[in-house]
């Protein structure tokens, strides 16, 4: 096994710098069926270098790896989550299922598209991603749009505006609740973050337009919340692929409340949509799908595991390969 950033032609050279060493090649495996041995030994016959062995084992359960070709993160997902139903029909724990990525963004659809299903589940060494918070925030802005009462999506957004603390955020709901304009201000006009609440006002207004689709919406969220969002993160661009992801989504669903049913700030069990029950029991914790990296999984075990994004130049990484 190589650390990260060694060189592995140091194992390679090391017979040639120490002529007297012996190499042991240890070929049986006691995990693995055969089949899924001789999918492995196809790949390693491709090598170009490295050390020629066959693995072998004696176990003599029969399944293999099944191999689909797909055209889309969307696409994929769909068929990941569609097996994952399908194993749990026939009564495969969730727990007992897996999602294997090289890198956190490879599962973001994924996670989105479980969420919609309502299967839950739990991701190792990371964060789910309707519990982003630049997701969370998108979402909070939203969630005024359609309904300008909604409290705790109020007191999300305005702690992003200076001056406006605990206090005031309950005299600006208590204002906008009495108000014929929820986005006006009016009242506030002598305070110094008054240029901001406009801004935020005017903002919200122009995402509430009906004839506004639900991404364009998003899309006039996201140019008022990008500059507030950059500067706070240090890896802003990296975090903006996480709104892209959900402006994307948003193509697919025509119906807001459905969408922020999905996506909603509260616990799956107690969504504000009663369509959106989970399609299968939450249960405890264990009883969860997990999505990890192939890293934080090394050693464990599952009864299926799927593994998206096994494409060139990203599993592995090109910057892995110097390709």
């Amino acid at each position: 096994m190589s650390e990260r950033g060694a060189n592995y032609e140091n194992i390679l050279r090391f017979p040639g710098t120490y002529p007297e060493c012996v190499v042991v090649k240890v070929e049986e495996n006691y995990r693995s069926n055969q089949k899924i041995l001789d999918f492995t030994n196809s790949i390693i016959d491709n090598a170009k270098i490295g050390y020629k062995k066959k693995l072998f084992t004696k176990n003599l359960r029969q399944s293999t790896p099944i191999i689909k070709r797909v055209y889309g993160q969307q696409e994929e997902a769909e068929f990941i989550v569609d097996r994952i139903m399908e194993l749990s029909e026939q009564n495969i724990p969730l727990n007992e299922i897996a999602v294997l990525n090289r890198a956190d963004w490879h599962n973001r659809y994924i996670q989105a598209e479980m969420s919609k299903r309502g299967i839950p589940y739990v991701v190792v060494g990371g964060c789910r991603f309707n519990e982003r918070m630049h997701i969370k925030d998108i979402i909070s802005y939203l969630r005024i749009t359609y309904n300008p009462t909604d409290a705790v999506a109020w007191h999300r957004v305005l702690k992003y505006i200076g001056g406006v603390g605990q206090v005031t955020t309950g005299s600006v709901i208590n204002d906008f609740r009495n108000s014929d304009d929820p986005f006006s201000f009016e009242t506030f006009k002598q305070r110094k973050f008054y240029s901001e609440l406009l801004s935020l006002g005017n903002m919200l207004a122009k995402a509430s337009q009906t004839e506004y689709n639900l991404t364009q919406k998003i899309e006039v969220i996201k140019e008022y919340y990008s500059p507030i969002f950059k500067a706070r993160e240090e890896d802003y661009i990296i975090r903006m692929q996480d709104i892209e992801v959900l402006i994307d989504l948003s193509k697919k669903c025509k119906d807001l409340d459905k969408f922020l049913s999905d996506f909603a700030l509260d616990p799956p069990s107690k969504r504000v949509a009663d369509q959106t029950k989970p399609l299968i029991d939450e249960g405890e914790e264990e009883g969860k799908v997990t999505i990890s990296t192939v890293h934080s999984a090394k050693g464990l075990e599952w009864y299926a595991a799927f593994i998206p994004h096994t494409l060139e130049g990203m599993f592995p990484s090109n910057r892995a390969t110097n390709i």
